[in-house]
């Protein structure tokens, strides 16, 4: 499907010569004032507009609409270069697919391609979007390029085909310069915004590079996988007080399945960069500093043969300038280093100036790659020629068709297409590692472009060990350190280290196969599974539709099996066979005829009243579960501060979950000093009064993660966070996998095996004294990543159910929905959340 809509994009997008005009309009003269002016911005519509209006002016830039972003909004892209090379778009996209994919073309017909080809270079502005300076850049950036003539632009030009992409998350462009522009001359003048700068997943839109959750997300992908640039930037911002820029090389360690030759390139042209920037007199500009290139959740280009160029600017507030003295600096760049030979010695720092750094950094980037251009296309087809003939261990994986979880699988298979990985169907059974799988199963070969991709997402990660000094703690990665697919989303996935020989099929699509319902005359009613995301949307349909849906809390024969506690059973009804086939449709859910009801205890379910807490802190995990609750059709209302505070909550709600928030955060907010009054605090005493009421009249409080402190301490809970004030020598977890133990007659690990696969990060661990322990860590914890200090987790819980006078406090102690990713562990909240308001029936 998506090289589907990659050739459509491709045809009206890359074929497509802009109209030419002699006059070009200046940014200013659109604008109204010069780009990077004190406390003035151009917001979203305006910078849509102005490059429209280069795309009619000026022959050498070419504007499309990708599509639509998360709100609904044009997300464009810029292709500038030459008049005689937007000619030629389709050639040169051909040739750029063609060295890619080094078994389509011989070596000569490379050197013909690599002499005529031109470098490609994709530009990425302000994905985080307080982080404003590169989108309000990017138009000068397009206009000196549609207007200079001087030798160097037009060895550019020639040379080079820019993909600039101005606004990498246009909503959230908007949304920050409407905030700005509201509080420009008041005390919160350049203050945060109190709710994400992306609808769903805020600063994460940055971590969504191996998963493709949002939306905009898929649409670079879409630019990217037809273009398959050599060189991608990504420009950002930091704090205040370090560095002016950051740029490449990045620290130890890199993921061990990139290519040595990207690694060099990377720091060959991040050391490019801050030479042409120091030749300029910008002082401040660092390399081979704190960033590092392990999670390919941020480095997607890194396994698709072109270099990932990180720069980080320091950042003003917004559009209003900032003074930093010299000694406010940090104390690594007050003086001369290897790392930054020229200091930025203080003073007034601001947005013009974060332009210009942006600007150029960008001209470095394309002075290289037009200078350097056979050298990049060359090593881009020695990468790709090397993936494609490799040999080495392993051979391929193999994704069994007898999953437990198919739908999910599928859901893995296709995370992996949109990655450009080459995904085989087994026409017959097959043997590997001495066991036979079936007819069906997918393969994934490591010979194939983009080999490296599925493996680093396929295998289980080894964290090596960089200490901050001998003996001291583990070096803090700059993000998470496990990212082990099958793991994360429960899949069963065979490793395959020698060849082996079988029929297969590449696959266009991957497609989940249906559902299906067997029926009985005069039936009871149906049982369906537990075991899959699948079979909770069908719960979620059919108790929406006010089916009587109960789960078994005990095993049950019947058809001449058994059915596991947790069994989902519906009674029938009117109306029911039609609604069953409408699932079995789209979801990979079987449903069994009874013809009697199973004499055993049942939980009674009901629609749960669902409310997400949101707080004013803008907390990425809510947004996140807010996500995860939309996809798996789980209604839900926002609550917030000002209605807990109310109180009553029983008359609104069943269920209350509290994301992954600090215990200040949510009892006391963001102060007024901050945010304007109606954003300012939190649920106060009186919110913890009426949350307490809530439980005891019969209310359930889910926490997640870290939100687990303020309920063992503000509820008095009978638990302890067991790994509360550990040493980071003692005990390190930088987000890793890890192995646990659920207690499968609980409800809420209902249709788990006995061993699940957890995600772990800045999460408690819990000692129980009260309640009843549903999920545990065993002697030994680690699946994919690092850990320090395993020994404090044994046998601790992870989930823990407290009885609470009516009511009942679930603490969920890992980030359960994390980022999106973490499908195994889904179903935990899922159960939570019904499980709170059911019945036991005897």
């Amino acid at each position: 499907m998506i090289n589907r809509k990659i050739l459509n994009f491709a045809l009206v997008f890359f074929l497509v010569a802009p109209m030419v005009s002699t006059q070009v309009t200046r940014p200013e003269q659109y604008l109204g004032f010069k780009v990077g002016t004190e406390k003035k911005l151009a917001d979203m519509f305006q910078i849509i507009e102005y490059f429209q209006m280069l795309d009619k002016q000026s022959g050498r830039i070419a504007v499309q609409e990708v599509g639509k972003t998360t709100e609904g909004n044009p997300f464009i892209v810029a292709i500038i270069t030459s008049e005689e090379n937007q000619k030629n778009l389709a050639k040169y996209r051909k040739y750029q697919q063609l060295l890619a994919d080094p078994r389509k073309i011989s070596d000569d017909e490379a050197k013909k391609i690599i002499a005529e080809g031109k470098a490609v270079v994709m530009v990425n502005c302000s994905i985080h979007a307080s982080e404003i300076g590169a989108n309000q850049m990017s138009m000068e950036l397009a206009y000196d390029l549609a207007t200079k003539n001087d030798p160097l632009t037009e060895e550019i030009l020639d040379n080079v085909i820019l993909l600039l992409t101005p606004m990498h998350n246009p909503d959230g462009i908007q949304m920050v310069v409407d905030w700005y522009k509201k509080n420009v001359g008041t005390e919160y003048e350049g203050g945060r915004m109190p709710w994400l700068y992306q609808k769903y997943v805020g600063h994460d839109n940055n971590r969504d590079w191996y998963m493709f959750t949002q939306v905009e997300t898929k649409l670079t992908l879409m630019v990217h996988n037809a273009w398959h640039p050599q060189i991608i930037v990504d420009m950002h911002q930091m704090g205040s007080r370090g560095a002016r820029l950051f740029v490449p090389p990045f620290v130890d360690p890199y993921e061990p399945n990139i290519d040595p030759i990207l690694r060099q390139e990377v720091a060959m042209m991040g050391t490019f960069m801050a030479s042409e920037l120091t030749a300029q007199g910008k002082g401040g500009v660092i390399h081979s500093s704190r960033y590092d290139a392990w999670t390919p959740a941020r480095a997607y280009h890194h396994y698709h043969g072109g270099i990932r160029i990180l720069t980080e600017a320091a950042s003003a507030k917004v559009a209003t300038p900032i003074t930093v003295k010299y000694e406010d600096l940090s104390a690594d760049v007050k003086e001369p280093s290897v790392k930054m030979p020229l200091p930025w010695m203080g003073g007034q720092w601001s947005l013009r100036d974060i332009v210009d750094y942006d600007y150029a950094a960008a001209k470095a980037v394309l002075t290289n790659a037009a200078r350097l251009r056979e050298n990049w296309l060359q090593n881009f087809y020695t990468v790709h020629k090397k993936a494609v003939t490799r040999s080495e261990s392993p051979y391929a994986f193999i994704i069994p068709f007898n999953q437990r979880d198919l739908s999910t699988a599928v859901k893995m298979l296709n995370v992996l297409k949109l990655g450009a990985v080459e995904i085989h169907k087994a026409s017959e059974s097959l043997v590997v590692n001495g066991y036979e799988y079936p007819a069906g199963s997918f393969i994934v070969y490591m010979a194939q472009p983009y080999g490296g991709f599925a493996k680093t997402l396929l295998e289980k990660q080894v964290y090596p060990e960089i200490r901050e000094t001998p003996g001291g703690p583990l070096k803090t990665p700059y993000d998470v350190v496990g990212h082990t697919l099958p793991l994360l989303l429960g899949v069963d996935v065979v490793q395959a280290d020698k060849p082996f020989q079988v029929d297969a099929v590449l696959l266009d699509e991957i497609i989940k196969p249906k559902g299906k319902f067997e029926t009985v005359e005069s039936a009871y009613g149906y049982a369906w599974g537990h075991a899959t995301n699948d079979d909770i949307i069908a719960l979620n349909r059919l108790i929406e539709k006010e089916y009587t849906v109960f789960w078994t809390a005990e095993k049950f024969e019947a058809n001449g099996k058994t059915y596991p506690e947790g069994t989902m059973i519906v009674k029938n009804r009117d109306g029911l066979l039609h609604d069953m086939e409408s699932i079995t449709q789209k979801l990979w859910v079987h449903f069994d005829g009874l013809w009697a009801e199973p004499k055993v205890k049942t939980y009674a379910l009901k629609e749960p009243r669902v409310g997400l807490y949101k707080s004013w802190t803008a907390s990425m995990d809510e947004g996140w579960t807010r996500w995860v609750l939309e996809q798996y059709e789980i209604p839900f209302k926002s609550v917030f501060d000002k209605e807990i505070r109310r109180g009553d909550l029983n008359e609104i709600f069943d269920v209350i979950v509290i994301p992954d928030l600090r215990e200040s955060a949510i009892i006391r907010g963001v102060p007024e000093t901050a945010v304007p009054a109606e954003y300012a605090g939190g649920i106060g005493e009186v919110g913890l009064k009426n949350l307490n009421e809530f439980v005891k009249k019969g209310g359930t409080v889910i926490t997640l993660n870290g939100g687990a402190d303020f309920a063992i301490k503000n509820l008095h809970l009978a638990v302890e966070n067991s790994v509360d004030g550990l040493d980071r020598k003692d005990f390190f977890i930088p987000g890793s996998i890890l192995k646990a133990l659920n207690d499968t007659s609980h409800p809420i690990a209902y249709g788990y095996e006995r061993g699940a696969a957890l995600f772990y990060r800045r999460s408690p661990a819990f000692t129980v004294h009260e309640g009843r322990s549903v999920v545990r860590y065993p002697t030994e914890t680690l699946l994919s990543g690092w850990i320090t200090g395993d020994k404090h987790l044994i046998n601790k819980t992870a989930i823990v159910d407290v009885p609470y006078g009516k009511g009942k406090v679930i603490l969920i102690g890992f980030p359960v929905v994390y980022r999106g990713q973490s499908h195994g562990t889904f179903r935990y909240l899922f159960n939570a959340i019904y499980y709170g308001p059911a019945k036991l029936v005897e």
